[in-house]
């Protein structure tokens, strides 16, 4: 069926199919915002304001439960609210043409995203706009299909992933072979492609929310740096009781400081010495009282140490230290 208005082409088969070519009006928008909001691709459109005519092309498909949508169009935007059907779905955008698309995020974020396939969330997302005439296929998967509630927001506090992963670049292949062949698709193959995309989709999403081995390493190393503070009163703080503690080796452990600035057993002297440094200085304590405090064997030992790194004995950097005037208030 064609439609005429105000010199604007609207040609609907059965609510599946929209071909738009003219100005922009209200039956325009009003028939690409329908278009829109019945697939699950957005709550609301609109139009940049310098824009006076609208070309855009817009077809929607099922495959069981996913919404298969072909577009090509003119610049436009999208508006998503937090409590509507669009946050059941992630979706999958495979670009067909080159082209930019501002995203803004709850919490006023905005980023400019360019790929040939981003996987997104509207969960998380309040407006998107396409910079340029643009040409796509996108995807759109049910939450429970991903083992996914719809309040998940789909990787932690992001909403857009866009890289070169090789399941990415594998699911944009599928995507675009099943949208060529949908219609010659049996139900039997139907079903197997929709579950491909399923299962490509959630390879994609699991290997991004694995953290990288540096950012391990590093969450690890922190936790032990956390242990050894809450355990350097106690006395001895071993590797073996560090490890134990963390479930690892000692020779993981051991490993884990191999990529930083500092042992293991350096990470102990240094705070060792930092709250016997502390307490030299704001305690009138001995030094061998501070010593044993913190794990010295003696006070040679804590001396030698102190020397080191700051160049007199405790003894005389406390008292230069308390001759000091107006210390506290420079502090």
């Amino acid at each position: 069926m064609a439609c005429h208005a105000g010199g604007l082409v609207v040609m609907v088969e059965t609510g599946e199919r929209l071909h738009m070519d003219g100005p922009i009006t209200p039956e325009c928008v009003r028939a690409w915002n329908n278009a829109y909001v019945s697939s699950r691709m957005a709550d609301s459109v609109w139009f940049p304001k310098q824009l006076t005519s609208f070309r855009g092309r817009f077809r929607r498909r099922t495959l069981q439960d996913l919404v298969l949508v072909d577009v090509e169009a003119d610049p436009f935007g999208v508006r998503f609210t937090g409590d509507s059907p669009v946050t059941q779905y992630i979706g999958v955008s495979v670009n067909t043409r080159t082209f930019s698309e501002r995203v803004v995020f709850g919490d006023h974020r905005e980023y400019v995203v360019s790929a040939p396939v981003e996987v997104w969330d509207a969960t998380t997302l309040v407006e998107s706009e396409i910079l340029g005439p643009m040409s796509q296929t996108v995807v759109l998967v049910p939450k429970p299909a991903l083992h996914m509630s719809r309040s998940n927001s789909l990787i932690l506090d992001e909403a857009v992933i866009e890289g070169d992963q090789a399941t990415l670049r594998l699911l944009r292949g599928v995507l675009l072979t099943i949208a060529a062949e949908a219609d010659r698709l049996s139900p039997t193959a139907i079903s197997a492609a929709r579950n491909v995309v399923v299962e490509l989709l959630l390879s994609a999403v699991q290997e991004h929310r694995q953290p990288s081995k540096a950012a391990v390493s590093e969450s690890m190393r922190l936790s032990v740096s956390r242990w050894i503070d809450d355990h350097l009163h106690l006395g001895h703080v071993l590797p073996a009781r560090a490890a134990e503690q963390h479930g690892i080796s000692v020779r993981s452990l051991h490993r884990l400081f191999a990529d930083s600035d500092e042992s293991f057993g350096s990470l102990v002297r240094r705070r060792r010495l930092e709250r016997a440094y502390r307490d030299l200085l704001h305690t009138g304590d001995m030094v061998q009282t501070i010593a044993m405090r913190w794990g010295y064997a003696d006070a040679s030992h804590f001396i030698n140490d102190f020397k080191r790194v700051y160049g007199s004995t405790p003894a005389s950097y406390r008292k230069v230290w308390q001759k000091v005037p107006d210390r506290d208030a420079g502090a």
